[in-house]
């Protein structure tokens, strides 16, 4: 108790310069005013309200009255009560009055001094809001109504944050909340640095809201937009987006090691099917275990792209050892052993490859992917745009990488398309020439970690327009001039796409 008076004490006060001030005051007005009711008023008075609010009975009924989402900022208004910018006038008219010709001036002085050394003036105060508009509220309020000005129904049902919620109201009665004063967990997500935009959808369709508004600080509103969201319109400082209902959540982990590789897990939100892409290196082992488990445990579908550590040293150890997790099927490229060994360089992670075919030796839900294979999994389509075949060894290069599986996830709604490392300019063409509009999709995972990806020149970016180019990599490279995945980001920034990569991992997108 004690500790909490001290801190919304500190909390109002902000130093302790204006208290000290506060109670020379009341000495003052005590040893200065000579008529009793003034003396008695202020002091009486301001005694009275201390005693009020460091009351343990006051704290004690408060707390059982208000709300706990407001019970703080009520309480802090009890300080209000105090009459502290009058006494403090006060006394200084009384001082003043004690002094007369050139001392007077002088002390005059002295108090601007004083007060100006006290304080900040409001006006630099983060709290304070200059009004921008006749309507008294802030400028972001009235550009939504704005934006709703030609909206035909009778209500909007909408979430905001609790700072314009209000206002919104006010404005307009057509607003209708889901919530009041008493804020859900969900409504905080809308300003959430990284915010949890399954939660709000989920609230959103239980609560029939229609429109959420976020803040359109880039990391927060990116979040949304790559869920899925429709931006409807935005402010300065706020964003209106119509929720998006995915059927599948697409999740892109970054990599324990802090070292480029890749790993996704895809959920249905639904009926629970989980589908893996991948896995990441060795030290990744652990957060693909606890991803699978904390989603049931078990996986339909493990789609191992290639054969390089980053990719699968992972998968190798959860196959061989378990530990509770179940593995349905499992989809892989047909490597041929011996073309591989005469291709290999000396990063081709040899020994990783040699593991896969140790631990799956046996194994009967190995199945090896072929070009144009189609999976269904409920409403999700996984089209198989490459595999190891006779047009990966025609492209000669770096076969190890460009064997990797290329595959289009897509639902009514949403596509994805997954790259992994196939990057040469021939299978760039390839792709173009052969599959041309079925390259579209909203969200595309830039080969070989947008690192010497796809060559701009091939015409494969602008086939997939891509709304969002995700970079399974971490800053060292996507910043370093000694890699091309800052140059790809640029390239791709400029066809309009939204770039994500480790810095805000884990990402989830909505399909």
């Amino acid at each position: 108790m004690l500790k909490y008076l001290l801190s919304v004490t500190t909390d109002y006060w902000g130093s302790w310069f204006f208290p000290l001030l506060f109670i020379a005051g009341l000495i003052g007005i005590l040893l200065l005013e000579k008529e009793k009711i003034k003396r008695y008023t202020f002091l009486w008075y301001s005694i009275l309200v201390l005693v009020f609010i460091y009351n343990p009975i006051t704290l004690f009924v408060s707390r059982k009255i208000l709300e706990e989402t407001t019970f703080d900022q009520y309480y802090l208004r009890f300080f209000t009560l105090l009459p502290v910018m009058l006494v403090i006038a006060y006394m200084f008219t009384l001082v003043l009055k004690k002094l007369s010709g050139i001392k007077k001036l002088g002390g005059l002085i002295v108090i601007c001094v004083v007060i100006a050394l006290a304080g900040n003036c409001i006006y630099t105060e983060d709290w304070y809001t200059k009004a921008e508009n006749r309507n008294k509220v802030p400028q972001d309020v009235v550009t939504i109504c704005d934006l709703f000005a030609d909206y035909e129904g009778d209500q909007i049902r909408i979430m905001a944050p609790q700072d314009i919620a209000v206002y919104l109201r006010q404005m307009d009665s057509r607003f209708s909340m889901p919530y009041s004063r008493s804020l859900p967990d969900e409504a905080y997500e809308l300003t959430n640095e990284k915010p949890d935009a399954a939660a709000v959808v989920k609230y959103a369709k239980k609560k029939d809201v229609d429109y959420v508004v976020v803040s359109a600080i880039p990391d927060i509103l990116n979040a949304y937009l790559n869920f899925g969201f429709t931006l409807y319109g935005r402010t300065a400082n706020y964003a209106v987006l119509m929720p998006n209902d995915p059927t599948w959540l697409v999740t892109e982990y970054p990599m324990a090691s802090g070292d480029q590789g890749m790993f996704y897990t895809v959920e249905n939100l639904e009926d629970g099917t989980l589908l893996v892409i991948d896995g990441g290196d060795a030290e990744n082992e652990q957060v693909v275990r606890d991803a699978i488990k904390e989603k049931g445990g078990n996986v339909d579908a493990w789609i191992i792209t290639h054969y390089h550590q980053d990719h699968v040293d992972s998968f190798n150890a959860i196959y061989e050892e378990p530990q509770g997790i179940k593995i349905k099927d499992v989809y892989v490229t047909p490597l041929d052993s011996e073309k591989f060994y005469s291709v290999a360089q000396e990063w081709d992670d040899v020994d990783s490859y040699e593991k896969f075919l140790e631990v799956t030796e046996e194994a009967d839900n190995i199945n090896y992917v072929s070009r144009d294979d189609v999976l269904t999994y409920g409403d999700l389509t996984i089209t198989f745009f490459n595999a190891y075949d006779d047009v990966v060894v025609d492209c000669g290069t770096d076969i190890p990488n460009n064997d990797s599986l290329v595959f289009q996830m897509a639902t009514d709604n949403r596509s994805m398309l997954i790259c992994a490392d196939c990057h040469s300019e021939y299978m760039a063409k390839y792709f173009v020439e052969t599959y041309g509009d079925k390259l579209k999709s909203d969200i595309l995972q830039c080969g070989h970690h947008g690192n010497n990806s796809m060559p701009t020149e091939t015409g494969f970016y602008e086939a997939v327009n891509p709304e969002v180019a995700v970079f399974d990599t971490p800053d060292k490279i996507m910043f370093s001039p000694e890699y091309t995945a800052g140059a790809l980001a640029s390239y791709l920034q400029e066809l309009g796409s939204r770039i994500v990569w480790y810095s805000t991992a884990p990402n989830t997108f909505g399909l």
